[in-house]
Parts: C-alpha cells; sequence; structure tokens
C-alpha cells in the first residue's frame, strides 16, 4: 500500500508526538519537526513503513537513542501484564478457546505509537469478546490450523505482544505437534516487537522467536533476511499482526496469509473496506 496524502500529515503527527512522549526541549522538539517536514516532502510510491524506516532512525539521531520509545514499551508491556489474569479468565469462558485468545490478541493491536486515533486498551478488553470481525475469515482460518504442521505469527507492537503469546499458548494446547513461530522486527522502529521484548516475556517458552532482519514496522519482504524468508515460504500458515504488516503486505496473494488488526486509520479503512475501529481477520 503506498503513501496517501493522509499518510503524510500522519508522520509528521507522529513526529511531534516523539517530541511530546519524550518531553524534549523546543530546541529539540523544532529539530524534529523540521526534519521530519524535509524528509516527508522527498517520499513517493513507498509504503508508510518503508518511508518510516527512514524517517525514525534520523529523528533517533535527535534525540539521541536508537530506542526512541524503550521506556514508554517497558510500560506498555507492564500495563499488558496487569490485564492478564481477567484476558485469561474471559478466554476460558468462551466456547472456543482459540477464537477466545485471537479476539484478546486483536485486542491488543489497540497498542500504537505510529497511529492518528487512540485507544483504551481496558475499554477495549471489555467488549472485544462480544465485538464481531467487521471482515471475518476466521473460521476458515481455524479449519486450515488443524490440518497446518507449522504457523508463524508476524509480531507488530510492544505489549499487544503479551496477548500474542496467549494467541500461541492456546494453539499449542489444542495442536502440541504444530510448530509455532513468531517473528519480530530486526531493530527498534516506533514501538514494534523486537527479539529483546519477545524474551522478556518467555515467548520462546512457546514458540521460536525469528528476527525477520527488517528495518520497517511492517514486514517489507525488500527488506528481510534470506535466512528468515527461508523460514518464512515454508510455513503453511502466517497471521501478520498490525496495520504496519498490513500496508506492507496488502498487494500479497498468497492464501497462507491471514491479516489480524484493529481499523486505526482512514486510510486503512479505506484500503481494506471497513470502518474506523472494527476488527479484520482477512
Amino acid at each position: 500500500m503506498n503513501l496517501q496524502s493522509d499518510c503524510l500529515v500522519c508522520l509528521l503527527n507522529q513526529s511531534l508526538r516523539v517530541a511530546k512522549n519524550l518531553n524534549l526541549d523546543e530546541d529539540k522538539a523544532q529539530n524534529i519537526l523540521r526534519t521530519a517536514s524535509s524528509s516527508i516532502s522527498t517520499y513517493s510510491n513507498v509504503s508508510p513503513p518503508v518511508a518510516a524506516s527512514d524517517l525514525y532512525p534520523k529523528l533517533s539521531d535527535i534525540v539521541g537513542t536508537k530506542d526512541i520509545y524503550e521506556n514508554l514499551k517497558a510500560i506498555s508491556t507492564q500495563e499488558a501484564l496487569k490485564l492478564l489474569p481477567s484476558v485469561k479468565e474471559n478466554i476460558s469462558k468462551q466456547p472456543n478457546r482459540i477464537k477466545g485468545a485471537i479476539k484478546a490478541s486483536v485486542a491488543g493491536n489497540v497498542i500504537d505509537f505510529a497511529t492518528p486515533n487512540h485507544f483504551n486498551l481496558t475499554t477495549e478488553f471489555q467488549k472485544v469478546f462480544s465485538t464481531p470481525f467487521a471482515i471475518d475469515n476466521e473460521d476458515e482460518f481455524l479449519d486450515r490450523l488443524s490440518k497446518a504442521n507449522s504457523l508463524m505469527i508476524v509480531g507488530d507492537n510492544v505489549g499487544e505482544h503479551v496477548f500474542d503469546k496467549i494467541l500461541l499458548e492456546e494453539i499449542a494446547k489444542k495442536y502440541p505437534d504444530t510448530k509455532l513461530y513468531y517473528a519480530v522486527r530486526g531493530q527498534p522502529i516506533i514501538n514494534d516487537v523486537t527479539t529483546k521484548e519477545a524474551k522478556e516475556i518467555a515467548i520462546d517458552e512457546v514458540a521460536t522467536i525469528v528476527d525477520s532482519g527488517v528495518d520497517t514496522p511492517g514486514l517489507a519482504y525488500e527488506r528481510a533476511s534470506d535466512e528468515f524468508m527461508r523460514l518464512y515460504n515454508s510455513m503453511d500458515l502466517i497471521i501478520a499482526k498490525g496495520m504496519g504488516n498490513y500496508e506492507c503486505l496488502d498487494d500479497v496473494r498468497d492464501d497462507r496469509l491471514y491479516h489480524l488488526f484493529k481499523v486505526k486509520c482512514e486510510v486503512v479503512a479505506s484500503s481494506v473496506g471497513a470502518k474506523l475501529g472494527e476488527l479484520i481477520f482477512k
């Protein structure tokens, strides 16, 4: 999915959000916005995640740290972990525990520092188990999962990954012979999950953590390592979490690939054919 005019505005607003979230002084804040404005003017015919992979390292140089949102990612994880007991209780009450875990996983997708619209995580979990998917290929996926030898979840944001682990755990309980993999970004970018955060919550206890090699907040095939792509291409099923992965892969025609996310901007809403705030399993 190529950049739209709204995406350019979004990238500028993200840059302002960096300055505000990190409480930067006025000189650094203005430097960030000047740098962002200059960079954004050069972007064309690329996906939003590829544009972000150019912009955020420049912002990191100004801030003086490679992992801009390191502290806020830690807070996101802590807040997600606080909700785990109630989320697991809700899943235990569902007629189909994997379906319940899928809903938990998509609810976690609201934790996103790169979108213009923001949602409350606690509120999301209060309603998610009774909210239908606007685009719903879940039953088809579950049927294929019952026959699959391997599944990869391509992760998205930190905090969200806590609920991805729940999904992996429920799949492992029902299909213990299915090989499970969890793909992460190759380096810090916005608040996306890397090997560091995945290991902190012990995702490796239930799935093999794999570094995709990408420096983009979405799985851009051309940025992934050859080793990762060989593994990716061998999978029976793939779940790509979040809008960044959708923005990179929306034109990929691969019947193994399912997108799972909450619509958080009008550009993606228009692309996928849904409304802002709706849940997608496509």
